[in-house]
């Protein structure tokens, strides 16, 4: 058939996106800035956008890299009020985003996306959604899965833990009107969440000497005495760019360049201010610490001198923290692998925390949970009132929905045993089909938000293509998926993030494959940026 129509003009799109957070906000503004004859509408699951920001609202909850490097490259934010933001404020960040660009009209919250069929007669995805307990049906040209990996919060597997009788929390899942002042409160898992939590609840819980708690084999526990047990040891890395702390005014102190411990820094009015009135002091700034955070290929293969250096200096910084003594804390916290194999954090006052007067810690594991409060492994009961579990996401490479493609092939059954997915964002057999930071995406170097803008400007271009070439099904080959994943495997032997530690960057293995980018942030945007369509 031949459509009277003008050479290359692009064909109406609708285009369905998952999810409003940082990558579904950035869909909707760079379609609406560089796209045109479309419709596009992001469902997503919260009462209000900001993804895994709105729903984590734990005590404690921040970004553990440098707040004027966790923001859009396009989208400065002059005023962050911490060198290390603080959800709220990061939260406040995505909603002021969404305002500022009239993204709400693409936006129809509280709905879940359930599945998404492909027709290869029609050429479209079938899509189905609940909305507040209604089921709808919805289509598309394009479907792009936003959601994110830290999507999907779990409970711990632990026996008997529906049998407790005191306030049960989760990190991910909080609630923000639960009281544990002068508690007993025990806290389970000591990775990012839990790192986080553990000095901001010390400050306030019960605090007789007397109690203690314990932890399973992956968790941490904080009780009365904010017990504490880290059988996992956990990377208390140096914060990054912390040399420009206080360089904001725009001259560091002898004394401060003399002493790089700080840990966190409140930025001045005077300091805000300068970098609403300079844009270009305020550019230079965040490249100093986009530079910072990227300068770390000297130091992620297990075999360089900076990977050994690293670790001396997280070895050092973790024994000043705990103190003189604490023998037996130290060998069960002070890892034995190389800084960056599990997911590294500043822990602003989580070590210090653990060694304050109403702190115990117990290594050994969780055996049961029972009404009064935690049974560990040699059958002692801690008796506790308040109980967190800081157990995180179930990270899973298949998207939180139903996704089938060519054939009715299902994506759950596709990545089983493992995700087959070219550079994070395309997947073969699933026409029209595309996710901001899949698997084997920058999940551990450099910020998540300059890659989630790389991916989406990539996006945006295939669908220019796909509109002016009258593209009925546009899917990666699997001949280049293969290529790429043998790539990676290869430079993942030598790499941090192979080395013998239990990390959800490899499922939760121990020697599992690796599923990060391989290499730092920055060579991940490159490589997307020089990927021709």
């Amino acid at each position: 058939m031949i459509l009277p129509q003008y050479h290359s003009q692009p064909q109406r799109l609708r285009i369905i996106c998952a999810g409003a957070g940082a990558a579904g906000l950035l869909v909707a503004y760079r379609l609406q800035k560089e796209l045109e004859n479309y419709e596009l509408i992001c469902y997503d699951k919260n009462p209000d956008v900001g993804g895994t920001w709105y729903e984590n609202r734990y005590p404690g909850c921040a970004c553990d890299l440098p707040a004027h490097g966790y923001v859009y490259p396009f989208e400065p934010n002059p005023n962050w009020s911490h060198f290390y933001a603080h959800a709220p404020e990061i939260l406040q960040y995505f909603k002021d985003f969404a305002d500022k660009y009239n993204l709400h009209p693409f936006i129809q919250l509280n709905t879940r996306v359930l599945s998404a069929v492909w027709s290869e007669e029609k050429g479209t995805y079938d899509v189905e959604v609940d909305a507040g307990g209604q089921r709808t049906r919805d289509w598309c040209h394009i479907f792009v899965n936003g959601c994110g990996f830290l999507n999907n919060w779990k409970w711990p597997n632990i026996p008997g833990l529906s049998d407790f009788a005191g306030t049960l929390l989760h990190s991910a899942n909080w609630d923000t009107s639960a009281n544990y002042d002068e508690k007993r409160v025990a806290v389970i898992g000591n990775g990012s969440s839990g790192i986080q939590i553990i000095p901001n609840v010390q400050k306030s819980v019960f605090s007789d000497p007397q109690h203690d708690g314990v932890s399973d084999g992956s968790s941490q526990l904080q009780n009365t005495s904010p017990a504490s047990c880290a059988a996992r040891p956990g990377t208390i890395f140096p914060p990054v760019a912390s040399e420009l702390m206080d360089e904001a005014s725009g001259a560091a102190s002898d004394a401060a360049r003399a002493s790089p411990k700080k840990e966190q820094h409140a930025y001045t009015e005077d300091e805000k201010q300068r970098f609403r009135d300079d844009p270009a002091a305020h550019l230079a700034y965040r490249k100093k610490i986009e530079f910072l955070m990227n300068d770390t290929a000297g130091r992620m293969t297990k075999s360089s001198a900076g990977a050994a250096e690293a670790r001396a200096a997280v070895t050092e910084q973790m024994h000043r923290k705990l103190g003189p003594g604490n023998d037996e804390l130290k060998r069960s916290l002070i890892p034995d692998y190389m800084p960056g194999c599990r997911r590294i954090t500043p822990g602003d006052g989580y070590l210090e925390a653990l060694v304050e007067p109403n702190v115990t810690t117990v290594i050994g594991g969780v055996g049961k949970i029972v009404p009064e409060g935690v049974v560990d492994e040699t059958g002692r009961l801690h008796e506790v009132d308040v109980l967190v579990c800081a157990t995180g996401f179930n990270i899973a490479f298949a998207p939180p929905l139903s996704v089938k493609g060519v054939d009715g092939v299902d994506m759950a059954a596709e990545f089983t045993p493992e995700p087959k997915v070219y550079l994070a964002l395309t997947v073969p057999k699933f026409p029209n089909y595309f996710v901001v930071n899949g698997p084997r995406g920058n999940w551990a170097a450099g910020s998540v938000l300059a890659s989630h803008d790389a991916q989406v400007t990539y996006i945006t271009k295939c669908l220019k293509r796909i509109q002016e070439e009258g593209v009925k099904a546009f899917e990666v080959k699997q001949e280049p998926v293969n290529q790429l994943q043998e790539h990676a495997d290869e430079w993942h032997k030598d790499g941090i993030w192979s080395d013998r530690c239990r990390s959800w960057y490899k499922n939760g293995t121990i020697d599992g494959k690796v599923w990060v980018w391989p290499g730092a942030g920055i060579h991940y945007v490159k490589t997307v940026q020089f990927t021709e369509i």
